[in-house]
């Protein structure tokens, strides 16, 4: 699945951006999509995965709204990428005046 197929599919349920993207402060919820390393399979050289970090940022004020953001992120991506199971705590960013919180997904890549 290309960055592009996985925007369309959030960017529905909340903006979304890539890495960089969004600057200054966050006055609503949005999404940050960030393709991380890719890794072979054991046992096959041509087949692995690609990690992919969906980062989702809510105003400060609102922790409540990160965890509609990530049942709703994980039920649109449900069937499309393979989830992790790894979240992230919520966390604070300072400069945004953001909360944030990080749910890990893979996708079947060919290595190459």
């Amino acid at each position: 699945m290309s960055r592009k197929e996985i925007f369309d599919i959030l960017n529905p349920i909340y903006p979304c951006y890539a890495i960089g993207e969004h600057q200054g402060e966050c006055i609503g919820p949005y999404i940050v999509l960030k393709f991380d390393n890719q890794m072979a399979s054991m046992n096959n050289a041509n087949c692995g995965w690609q990690f992919v970090h969906v980062f989702l940022y809510a105003p400060i004020g609102d922790i409540t709204i990160l965890d509609d953001m990530a049942m709703r992120a994980q039920k649109a991506l449900k069937g499309k990428l393979e989830f992790t199971g790894d979240i992230t705590p919520e966390l604070i960013e300072d400069e945004k005046k953001a909360y944030f919180k990080r749910l890990k997904y893979r996708i079947p890549k060919e290595v190459v």
